[in-house]
């Protein structure tokens, strides 16, 4: 490998009809078939991952593999999601696939199966979340620090003045959460001292229990000037809450409460443009599907990277809690696209590729 991944430039508008396949892959088909790809996930919802599996299903054709699953902890566990995903991987294995895709419902609770995968000698590529212990193949992923530090950023530049904002966390087991915690405060301290951050955390990524939180924050900080949320999914909710208790007002208004999300799906989108909400980052769905499929299949076919490569794809693969990550971009999503962010409307953005 030179320091230059060998990756065709991933174009999303014409991804589906130009049959897309990665450059220079050294992949080839297992006996009888396309490589066996397993996929355990933790959830199957709509907005980011229902959208996330329509992409995979779109790219396993594309990229000539067999897709076996998905595995859908939350649907299956009853609340266990972590050792839920132990059994389901233990049973894509056993059904004899090559390489594994799996999005860990807790980054260190995944580690035996991790552990498990590798003593089969199974690859694995972990998507949208991060482990914290066990060992993989590559990670794809955003720079989820940089979703914190982008989203408060935004908050602190465009609030009427010096206040509290009020952070709803996701599930801290999730190196995703404890990132954009960490980029959020590193921020605020850096650049927004006269700021106070008030965090609430919420286990198991709860819709009911986020918007209870932002409710809290509402009706307890009398100077709350933006709410960040780790993802989009209690949007709606919040938004809601403000209209009940007489504390919305549309964006760009002298007394509105700034709420900025993070996953940049479509629905969000279309709240940015009615100025309901005033901007999110965008975690790419369809990049994250295609190039997990992507991986699982290079690792299939034994294709090694290092740390500092550079992508065709405007990333860089980086490490990770001693692993490698293809750490994809995800800009600031906007009304505007002013001061470094991306316009709503742009094609670039998979919200927009519907």
């Amino acid at each position: 490998m030179t320091s230059k991944l060998v990756i065709r430039v991933f174009a999303f508008a014409l991804a589906a009809a130009s049959g897309l396949t990665a450059c220079g892959s050294s992949s080839t088909p297992a006996a009888g078939g396309p490589p066996k790809i397993g996929v355990v996930l933790t959830y199957n919802l709509p907005g980011f991952w229902g959208n996330y599996l329509k992409y995979e299903s779109q790219y396993e054709s594309q990229l000539g593999v067999q897709l076996v699953g998905p595995k859908v902890a939350n649907v299956e566990a009853n609340g266990n999601e972590a050792a839920q995903q132990i059994i389901d991987v233990k049973s894509l294995i056993a059904q004899g696939v090559q390489a594994l895709i799996v999005n860990p419902a807790d980054s260190a609770a995944i580690g035996p199966a991790l552990d498990y995968a590798k003593s089969k000698n199974i690859p694995v590529v972990t998507v949208d979340v991060a482990p914290s212990q066990g060992s993989v193949y590559m990670i794809v992923r955003a720079d989820n620090t940089a979703y914190g530090s982008k989203s408060c950023d935004y908050i602190a530049s465009h609030a009427s003045g010096p206040g509290t904002i009020a952070m709803v966390e996701g599930d801290l087991t999730s190196l995703n959460a404890r990132d954009r915690a960490t980029g959020c405060q590193q921020v605020l301290s850096s650049k927004y001292p006269n700021f106070t951050l008030k965090s609430y955390e919420t286990k198991d990524w709860g819709t009911d229990p986020a918007v209870q939180n932002a409710t809290t924050a509402l009706t307890a900080i009398s100077n709350l000037r933006g709410i960040y949320v780790h993802w989009s999914v209690p949007e709606d909710g919040i938004i809601a809450q403000e209209k009940q208790k007489g504390k919305y007002s549309d964006v760009g208004s002298s007394n509105h409460v700034i709420l900025v999300g993070n996953d940049g799906s479509p629905h969000e989108c279309d709240l940015i443009r009615a100025k309901t909400l005033d901007a999110t980052i965008d975690q790419p769905a369809d990049k994250y599907a295609y190039y997990a499929i992507f991986y699982a299949k290079q690792a299939v076919a034994g294709t090694k990277y290092s740390d500092g490569q550079s992508t065709d794809h405007n990333s860089k693969i980086v490490t990770v809690a001693g692993n490698l990550e293809d750490a994809l971009a995800a800009p600031l999503v906007t009304l505007a696209g002013d001061n470094g962010s991306t316009q709503v409307n742009s094609t670039d953005l998979w919200c927009n590729n519907k």
